[in-house]
């Protein structure tokens, strides 16, 4: 009984973290539009925001979790890494598959090398510059000065957004969605960690599996799945409306934000637990984002048949961190 209603926490939480995320990007833009700042301050910072909120959530209940009992947050790492994987697999495959993806020069020049370096970064402060694998909290500020610059370079560049691609409403309706939005994603954040926690601890590790690595699996997979469906949501959209080049932005914009905004704000919580299950996940994103990289430089574009190749890309990891946590490879 205790299994199945922490089961319901899950799928609930889901719920509320995605539409609670939804309202707030509603909300949030309708009020800056109110006090006219620019679209492409809106769609750099609270469109890309919103989107990265249900990681946001989950790594920040999973951050004061781990506080309050003494802990380092392996969830939180593990959804941050898995959520990144399944942005640059199945999403960016989902949205090939439906339209080939342009990739822009700027794209090629600045944020895909941006990418790679900022995950060998996260790598190299967890396990390069001390004892205990983990970010702490002079790491997790070095991150949120790396994502403070690059907002600078963003802000700066000659990108453009036009508003047709945001939806508003009157400033009424938009506090209130902001209220409710925040509210959801709080409460989102909340379950899904209990009912992640739970399922990892009392389920998993009856099969065997260490509390490390039944919690590093749920973070990697279900949790890091959950999280990013707001991401395949809007990008999979994108992509069916014929603008597919945004899905792009997207997908390297929430891989970004969760490696530099979500990582640093919760490491300033609590250390972010780094084992050497996750070391090799990050290993494996860097070689997957310059796979993909080397793919838009060679090509300019992701066809349908790159979507597939990063389908089935995904589908492999899955399976791989399932046989891992149960000791088969």
């Amino acid at each position: 009984m205790q299994i199945l209603l922490n089961i319901v926490f899950l799928i609930v939480g889901f719920v509320f973290l995605i539409k609670g995320a939804d309202f707030f990007i509603v909300s949030s833009s309708s009020i800056a539009r109110k006090f006219k700042i620019s679209p492409l301050i809106i769609g750099l910072t609270l469109v890309a925001f919103g989107t990265s909120l249900p990681e946001l959530a989950v790594s920040f209940a999973a951050s004061l979790s781990a506080r309050s009992q003494g802990l380092t947050a392996d969830i939180a790492m593990g959804n941050v890494i898995g959520s990144n994987m399944a942005n640059i697999t199945l999403i960016l495959g989902t949205s090939a598959l439906i339209m080939p993806v342009l990739v822009h020069k700027s794209m090629r020049k600045r944020e895909f090398p941006f990418l790679i370096g900022i995950t060998i970064l996260i790598a190299l402060l967890g396990f390069l510059f001390q004892s205990d694998a983990a970010i702490v909290w002079w790491e997790a500020l070095i991150l949120l000065a790396t994502f403070a610059f690059y907002m600078y370079l963003m802000i700066t560049s000659e990108k453009d957004m036009t508003e047709e691609h945001l939806h508003f409403v009157d400033i009424k309706k938009a506090v209130i969605l902001l209220i409710v939005g925040l509210a959801g994603v709080s409460i989102g954040g909340f379950l899904v960690t209990e009912g992640a926690e739970y399922i990892a601890i009392e389920l998993l590790t009856q099969s065997g599996m260490t509390v490390t690595r039944a919690t590093t699996l749920v973070g990697l997979s279900i949790v890091a799945l959950g999280t990013s469906l707001p991401e395949l949501v809007t990008s999979a959209m994108a992509a069916k409306k014929g603008e597919a080049d945004i899905a792009l932005g997207n997908v390297v914009g929430s891989n970004v934000f969760n490696t530099l905004l979500i990582v640093g704000l919760s490491g300033t919580i609590v250390p972010l637990g780094l084992n050497q299950d996750v070391l090799i996940d990050m290993i494996i994103l860097i070689g997957i984002t310059a796979l993909v990289a080397f793919l838009g430089y060679t090509k300019n574009k992701l066809s349908k048949f790159d979507g597939i190749m990063m389908l089935s890309i995904y589908v492999l990891y899955i399976t791989y961190i399932i046989l891992r946590a149960l000791s088969i490879v």
